[in-house]
C-alpha cells in the first residue's frame, strides 16, 4: 500500500509542471514559468526548484555558435564575378529582457539552433552584396594600387551591418571573419601574368643595376691602365733622354735585351754573299757553311 503511494505521488509529478533541482548552467539563462505560460523570473547559473503544478523552468542556450556563409555568384563595383565565404559567430542574449523577448516573440530560436542560425543566414546575402557593390575586385583582393581597402575593410563593413539587425531578434554577433574570396578563372590568370610582369620589370631593373655596376667597374680598370700608360710614357721619355746624353748607356741597355736572344743550344749560320738562301736552307750550297754556336 505504502509503494502505490508512493508511485502515485511521483506520477502525479510527472504529470504536474513542477520540477526539483534544475540546473543551469554556465552559459545558460533560466526562464520560469510558474503557470507554464508567462515567465515569471529570469535566473542565472544554478540549482532550482518549484512545486508549483504547472511551474516549469526552459532552459536557453547563450553558448557561442558558429556557422559558415557562401555565395559564389556576388559582382564587384566594377561589374567583375566573385565568390564569397564568410564565417560567423554569434550567441543569443543574455540578459533579462532579451531573454524574455526572444522567448516571447522568437519562441522557436530560443529554444532551436537551427532556427537561430537560419534567422543570420537569411540576413547575410543582402548585406554582402550591398558590400560587395561598394568595392573593386582589386580593392576586394587588395591589389590595388595606393588602396587602403581588403579584406580587413570588407569585414568591418559586414559586421557593421549585420551586426544592428541581428540585435533585433537579440542575437549578438560576436565575430566576423572572411574565409576566402574567389574571382573568377580569367581574372587569375590575368593577375598572374601582371606578377610575372612585374617580376620580370624587377628583374630587368637588377640586370641594369649590374651592367652600370661593371661598366663603373670597368671605367674605373681603364682610369687605372690609363694613368699607368701616362706615367711609364714619362719614364720612357726620361729615358729617351738619357739615351741621347749617353750612346754608351744606350749600348749597354741594347745588349742586355739581346744577351737573351741566343740560347746556349742555338746556331747561327754565316752565309757567304752572293750565296742564295734556298741552297743553305736545302744542304745544296757549295762549300761548308761556317756555323757558329754560342755554347762552343
Amino acid at each position: 500500500m505504502k509503494v502505490k503511494l508512493i508511485a502515485l505521488v511521483v506520477l502525479g509529478m510527472m504529470l504536474s509542471g513542477c520540477f526539483w533541482n534544475h540546473q543551469v548552467e554556465a552559459n545558460e539563462v533560466g526562464l520560469i514559468l510558474k503557470d507554464g505560460a508567462s515567465i515569471s523570473q529570469v535566473v542565472g547559473p544554478g540549482r532550482y526548484s518549484d512545486w508549483g503544478w504547472f511551474a516549469k523552468m526552459v532552459v536557453v542556450d547563450t553558448a557561442a555558435k558558429t556557422i559558415t556563409w557562401d555565395d559564389p555568384d556576388l559582382v564587384t563595383n566594377d561589374k567583375q564575378p566573385i565568390g564569397l565565404n564568410v564565417g560567423i559567430t554569434y550567441a543569443r542574449m543574455g540578459d533579462s529582457e532579451s531573454a524574455e523577448l526572444m522567448y516571447s516573440q522568437y519562441n522557436s530560436e530560443a529554444r532551436s539552433d537551427d532556427a537561430l542560425a537560419l534567422q543570420v543566414l537569411n540576413r547575410i546575402p543582402r548585406i554582402a552584396k550591398e558590400i560587395t557593390a561598394r568595392y573593386t575586385l582589386d580593392e576586394m583582393l587588395g591589389v590595388a594600387e595606393n588602396s587602403e581597402y581588403g579584406r580587413t575593410s570588407i569585414t568591418k563593413d559586414l559586421f557593421e551591418l549585420l551586426a544592428p539587425e541581428l540585435v533585433e531578434v537579440k542575437i549578438r554577433l560576436l565575430d566576423v571573419g572572411i574565409n576566402n574570396i574567389s574571382p573568377s578563372a580569367d581574372y587569375l590568370s590575368l593577375l598572374q601574368d601582371k606578377a610575372n610582369a612585374q617580376v620580370a620589370i624587377e628583374v630587368a631593373r637588377e640586370r641594369t643595376k649590374e651592367l652600370d655596376e661593371q661598366l663603373a667597374q670597368e671605367k674605373s680598370q681603364t682610369n687605372i691602365e690609363t694613368e699607368r700608360a701616362r706615367r711609364q710614357n714619362l719614364v720612357n721619355a726620361e729615358l729617351a733622354k738619357t739615351y741621347e746624353l749617353s750612346p754608351q748607356f744606350y749600348e749597354l741597355e741594347r745588349l742586355k735585351l739581346l744577351k737573351d736572344v741566343i740560347g746556349s743550344n742555338d746556331k747561327i749560320y754565316f752565309v757567304p754573299q752572293g750565296v742564295p738562301l734556298s741552297l743553305v736552307l736545302t744542304g745544296d750550297a757549295l762549300g761548308e757553311t761556317p756555323i757558329f754556336s754560342p755554347g762552343q
